[in-house]
Order: structure tokens, then sequence, then C-alpha cells
């Protein structure tokens, strides 16, 4: 910290790098987990441990829990030596009376997230505070990018030539011995200290499920339909937001004010919309025809706009249809202030879905980039002039979702993939319409989107699927085979669409080119009241 700053008041900006690839560095479900659960809430958790357990301090003085307190504590009185102003997108904001004791805390806090996490880095930022809270908004966030620019990928200590590395990480396996020795699903393991970091996290925490496989648990039918789909979901236009409404947010007290407001609002809205996943989830459960020996739907990630979570494949669609429409629906319009309507109604607050189908065997890690890159793919097209509202460049953006199958590795390289397996016709047009637009009936509060994109309207993939489902109409067999002719080329799917007219079979009213991606996910898609029992030839 520059010498100037230890007898000033500072703002301070921390920020844990590389989560993403912490949580998703294992295959073991337990591990990601527990992973997850380890840094939902570690800054937080961090700075409530380090100044508990010093004998000094008064708890009163040091304010944590910013979602309680009244946010202006520390500009009101001057016997307030740290407060947390806010936690938003992955970052947290503290003030502090002096640049001595952030120095101090600091120090302590890194301790923290090192002896609880083992392997990630923190990141920290100071500035001098001010009286104007977007000039210091600005400085900070210029010091963040600095530093992390030159700040080093730190790990801890490699591997000597005479020690035994864990296959996945590559680091030392350090938890051995009659004392430390694990067994899981009655057999023991030797593992390095960051698996057995996030293992007894998961198994300390409510969501163990004791002995039991946390995949198998979810799938249909154990050693016959074992596909799951890992999903993630990202809020769009989230900086662009916030920017607009704070741009001329100068006096402190305003400022917190405002940007707290639209912190919680994004993390109620989101946990919200999940919740709403949870119950759609249970609701169609008992229409999947399986053993049920656990849940269906499991969370990895939910914090602020940035979702992950694993479920049974059947329920994928629909559980992420229902998230987006939430997210953009009635949940964002009800006791908002002035400035949020104001700014919901210019802005919206809308994601991207993306879905990755995985067989339960499958590298867990690979499915999610599969998914996390779906999810890009999604914000692309929703990102594109001609979908927004308006079409202006900075109009509103809506609700898409992709989805993807994860037959090899390689599919995560999405854009390459799809070059590779979609791209059959002469004319170099793919055979697939993926990602789809997911609308909202609130929706004309805010402009022209459900207009401008139609084309792609998920409507149409579940009107597909209806149809290839439906064996009054059409075998299960015949939409296989009209599935496989697809990659021979449009001569044959009109050759076999002219047979399957010939037997009086009904084809969607829809656009061919919209047909391969129904047919595709057809075996992994389950409607309320339909019974998988009854859907075979």
């Amino acid at each position: 910290m520059k010498e100037e700053l230890r007898s000033k008041e500072v703002l301070a900006m921390y920020d844990i790098r590389g989560i993403q690839n912490y949580i998703f560095k294992s295959n073991d479900l337990q591990e990601i987990i527990g992973a997850s659960d380890l840094v939902e809430n570690i800054i937080i958790d961090g700075l409530k441990e380090v100044t508990r357990n010093e004998k000094t301090i008064n708890p009163e003085e040091y304010l944590t829990e910013w979602k309680e307190d009244k946010g202006t504590e520390f500009i009101e009185d001057n016997n307030v030596k740290m407060q947390v102003m806010f936690i938003g997108g992955g970052n947290a904001y503290v003030l502090f009376r002096t640049g001595e004791l952030c120095s101090k805390i600091n120090r302590k806090l890194a301790r923290y997230v090192m002896e609880h996490t083992y392997s990630l880095n923190l990141a920290i930022a100071v500035v001098r505070k001010t009286e104007n809270y977007k000039d210091d908004y600005d400085n900070i966030n210029d010091e963040m990018r600095h530093i992390k620019s030159e700040m080093p990928d730190t790990k801890p200590i490699g591997l000597m030539p005479f020690m035994k590395s864990d296959r996945i990480m590559g680091y030392p396996l350090s938890i051995y011995g009659n004392r430390r020795k694990i067994t899981y699903f009655g057999k023991e393991e030797y593992l390095c200290t960051e698996s057995w970091i996030k293992r007894e996290t998961y198994h300390n925490s409510e969501k163990a499920e004791g002995n039991e496989k946390i995949l198998d648990n979810m799938v249909t039918k154990k050693g016959d339909n074992s596909t799951l789909a890992i999903i993630h979901i990202d809020g769009n236009n989230m900086g662009k937001r916030l920017m607009k409404i704070m741009e001329k947010k100068v006096n402190y007290k305003e400022a917190i004010e405002t940007i707290r407001n639209i912190s919680k609002c994004i993390d109620e809205s989101f946990k919200a919309a999940y919740r709403k996943c949870e119950d759609y989830v249970e609701h169609i459960a008992d229409n999947i025809n399986k053993d049920r020996r656990g849940k269906l739907i499991r969370k990895i990630i939910l914090a602020g706009d940035d979702v992950t979570f694993i479920c049974n494949a059947e329920v994928a669609l629909g559980a992420v249809e229902i998230f987006l429409k939430e997210v953009y629906g009635k949940c964002m319009y009800e006791d908002k202030t002035k400035d949020e309507l104001t700014n919901l109604k210019e802005y919206g607050l809308s994601a991207c879905g993306g879905i990755a189908y995985f067989n339960s065997h499958f590298p867990i890690r690979d499915a999610y980039n599969v998914a996390e890159s779906c999810c890009s793919s999604a914000k692309k097209r929703a990102k594109a002039k001609e979908h927004r509202n308006n079409k202006e460049a900075e109009g509103n953006i809506g609700s898409y979702l992709d989805f993807q199958i994860c037959m090899n590795v390689n599919a995560g390289n999405l854009e390459k993939y799809r070059e590779t397996q979609y791209y059959v016709d002469s004319n170099g047009e793919p055979i697939i319409k993926r990602p789809y637009y997911v609308g909202c009936p609130s929706l004309d509060k805010i402009g022209d989107l459900n207009d401008n994109n139609k084309e792609f309207n998920i409507d149409i993939l579940k009107e597909n699927l209806k149809c290839f489902n439906n064996l009054n109409n059409i075998l299960r067999s015949q939409s296989k085979k009209l599935r496989n002719t697809f990659a021979y080329g449009q001569e044959e799917v009109e050759n076999y669409i002219c047979f399957l007219k010939s037997r009086n079979r009904r084809l969607p009213d829809t656009d061919k080119k919209s047909w391969y991606d129904a047919l595709e996910i057809m075996d992994f898609t389950c409607e309320e009241g339909e019974n998988k029992d009854e859907i075979k030839d």
C-alpha cells in the first residue's frame, strides 16, 4: 500500500481470481459442489472471521452485514472503522477509516483465503476515499484492472520427483496415514490438500447424500438412460445497466443506497428464478419413469447473475425456459424504485442460458465448458442489432438459450465443432436453427423484442418436439431415421419426407431448418403428463 494512504480514509476492492476454474478443476461432483460452497461467500466470510478473531476489535465498529445495515454508518459515525458497501459481480467494496487498518485486514484476509481454498488468489485494490463516489468507483476499478494485469498467477508448491501426484490436479498427495486417510463409497482414497478441503466442505454441508453417487441419483434409469444436463446462465448487459444508473451518482450516501438496491434486485431475482426451476422439476419429476433416489436438480453456482446447475436431462429445457421467463417477468417489476423501473424499461433484466447434455460418466468439467460455450452462442445472437428492441445497436437484449449434446470433448470448441458436424448442405447452410429466443408476456413494457425475435421463438422448437414425440402420429423409429437423413443432405431429407407423407404421417408445420434441433434432443425432453415408458415403438 502507498505510504500516503496509511493515515487516510480508503476504499478497498476485493476480487477472487480464477473461481470458475477452481470449481470445475475436478470431475468429482462432490468436489465441485464443495468448491462452490467454499467460494460462494468467501470474501464476506473471511472479513467476518478476521474481524471477529481480533481481540482489540469492537464488532459494532466493523460492519459486514451489508444487506441488513443502513449503509451510511461509516459516513455518519466516525467510530465505525470498517463497513462493507456492497458485494456485486463477484467483487466486494469496503470502506476503511485508515489505510493502516485496511492493510492489516488485507494480510489476514489473504491468509484466510489461502487456508480455506488452498490455491485461490486474492486481488486487492485500494484508493483514497474522496467525497465523490463516481470518481472513487472509476479510480478503484482502473486500479484493479492494473493490478490484475500485473499480478502473477501464483500456485501452491509443486510436485517433487519423489512425490505421488493427484492425477487430475497435479498437486502432491498429502492426505494419507491412519489419521487422515479418507474413505468414500467404501474405498480408501489418497487426496491432495485441495481435493480434501473441497470434499470435507461438501460432506459437512446439508447437501451431502451419504455414500450414494450423486449423478447416479439424478439419471432417469441407471444403466439405460443416464443422460444429464449441466446448465450455465448469465445475465445480459449487467455492466451497462449498472453504469447507466450510477453515472450521475456522486454523493456517497445516495450511491450506496442505489447500488445496494441494484445488487439485491439482481440477486433476489435470479434466486427466485432458480426456485421456480426447482418447483418445476419437482412437479414434473413424477412423470419421469424412474426410481427416485435423490433430487433431479442440484445447484452448483448461484452468485448474482452467474448461475450453474445440473439436472436430469429430461427437465433441462423446461427448467431453463422457466428460469429465463421468471428473470424477465413479473419478479422484476414489483417493489422497484422510480430509477430502477426506468432503467429496467430501458435495459431490461434478461439472461442467456446454455445446456450441455452429457452421459453421467462424461467429464463434468468438459460438459461445463460446452454449456458455457452454448451460453456465449446464445448471447451472440441476442446481442445482434436486428434482434434488439427497436433494432438499435444499444437497444434492449432478449433472453436466448442454446444446447448441445456432448458426444466428445471437442464440443468445447463449439463454433468449430458445429462447422464440422452441422454444415452438410451443398449451399453451406447449417441444419440447425438454435439458439432460441425465450419471450415473456410482460415484454410489452419494454419494446418489440418478441416481434424482432419471432423467427427463433422457442415455441417453434416445442411444437416440433410435440410432433416428433407423438406416437399416434409418427413412430419413434421413423423420427430417428428422419434425424439421420439430415447428415446425407437436403435431397435425402426430402425423399424421406415424401415417404412419411405417403404413410399419412403428420410433420410439423414449421421451417425444416428447425426440425433437426428437435429430432436431436427428442429423447432428452419430457412434458407434463408424458410418460417416457409409453414413448417406444
